[in-house]
């Protein structure tokens, strides 16, 4: 016999996903969508007024959120199980919890690109207003494919809002920052301290401050400066240490000023990773690059600029590259080799040195339209939105203007395409 209701609301219960501290957690059929979703069914007492003010919060916060790093809540209600919430359902997703202990650690690029993804979806929470004030592993979900989702935004507080705010010490005291401890004002660096504390984790397997009761733990949190990664993992590059000390600062102004800017400095740590001993040296791939039509018109200073904000990547033959329906902001310049274009699984061109592919989504930060696997061997690189912020004024003008050039150009030949075909 089931031991959960048949609908809550409109949604027909298919089975159970979890239970917790504020309510159960369905898996539901969405009949209006006809697909699957996760029902978050909270058991409130009638008079818990923090309560429901809590479960609330997390509709008007993450509901105003669209972000591949934030889950999606996709409605709200209340019905006699209790009031609800409608998420995004991700099959076999996972809390990072089991990759943050010394036995279940993941490989050193996989660690670094979640960290990426984390900190751009955070810098796009606070850009809309929204500081999540409980970052920790376990509001953390990561698919089968590694990438990570933010949730459980209830204790979330918005910077712009008219409404009432939760006040109090909210989170969970490890990853608590020493301001948020203090009940002190918090900002977007509250959660990228946080960050900074799961960062710790996922390298090392424990936590930074590690004290038998709070009083001690908040007494290590504004007195001790945390371990450096290398006493740990002595084959942890420097720069990773340097990016978790500035996180983990004890004033707010000594962190990080944005999720963006974090994001920037991960990317360079993960570019230096990508492939170790395989990578050519900096003044190669500007060899490399200084061949490319795309770069004729540029200056050798900002050939180096470009160097230093491009990851060089390599791939065997029938690697995927780009995956249709995805959804990053990079955008590729093949060094040599070709890779095939499909659409719906049909190949639709094949692309060659000089070429470019992912315009739109570095443009517009737009879903992938179609799927892009190596035919060849095929080196190329890898130019993202983040990186590119760094360079000087002068060269993101130069390459913006030589970026929709390009465009320009592709779209043309493609009408002309369509046109022919037409006739």
């Amino acid at each position: 016999m089931n031991e959960f209701p048949a609908k809550v609301g409109k949604f027909e219960i298919l089975g159970l996903l979890g239970q917790g501290s504020m309510g159960t957690v369905y898996l539901a059929h969405d009949p209006y969508r006809n697909h699957k979703v996760a029902i978050k069914v909270c058991k409130l007492d009638n008079s818990d007024r923090i309560g429901h003010k809590l479960f609330f919060n997390e509709a008007r916060s993450a509901g105003s959120l669209h972000h591949p790093g934030i889950l999606g809540v996709l409605d709200a209600g209340d019905d006699s199980e209790g009031p609800y919430l409608v998420l995004e359902y991700i099959a076999n997703a996972k809390p990072l919890t089991g990759h943050c202990r010394a036995d279940g650690l993941l490989p050193l690029p996989q660690v670094v690109a979640i960290l990426f993804r984390l900190a751009k979806a955070l810098d796009y929470a606070h850009r809309h207003g929204v500081i999540h004030r409980d970052i920790k592993p376990a509001n953390i979900l990561l698919t089968q494919e590694l990438t990570p989702k933010i949730c459980d935004f209830g204790v979330a507080r918005r910077t712009q809002s008219d409404t009432t705010q939760i006040l109090g010490v909210f989170g969970s005291p490890r990853y608590m920052a020493p301001e948020q401890a203090l009940d002190a004002p918090i900002g977007p660096q509250t959660d990228l301290y946080s960050l900074g504390v799961v960062m710790f984790e996922l390298l090392t397997g424990q936590a930074p401050f590690i004290a038998a009761g709070f009083s001690q733990l908040l007494k290590k949190l504004m007195h001790e400066t945390p371990p450096c990664l290398h006493q740990i993992r002595p084959e942890l590059p420097p720069s990773l240490d340097c990016i978790m000390q500035r996180a983990l600062q004890k004033s707010p102004q000594d962190r990080y000023p944005s999720g963006k800017a974090m994001a920037a400095d991960l990317a360079l740590v993960y570019r230096d990773l990508n492939l170790g001993e395989e990578r050519p040296s900096r003044k190669e791939i500007g060899r490399q690059v200084r061949q490319l039509s795309f770069f004729e018109q540029f200056y050798e200073q900002e050939i180096s600029e470009i160097v230093d904000a491009c990851i060089w990547e390599k791939y065997a033959p029938e690697e995927q590259i780009i995956t249709e329906g995805n959804l990053d902001q990079a955008f590729f310049i093949i060094l040599s080799g070709e890779v095939s274009v499909l659409k719906e699984s049909k190949l639709i061109s094949t692309l060659g040195k000089g070429d470019c592919f992912g315009e739109m989504g570095y443009l517009a930060k737009a879903r992938r339209t179609a799927t892009i696997v190596s035919h060849t061997e095929v080196c190329l690189i890898k130019i993202d939105s983040t990186l590119m912020e760094k360079t000087s004024a002068d060269c993101q003008l130069h390459f913006s203007h030589v970026f929709l050039q390009t465009l320009i150009e592709r779209l043309a030949r493609t009408s002309e395409q369509l046109a022919q075909k037409a006739h």
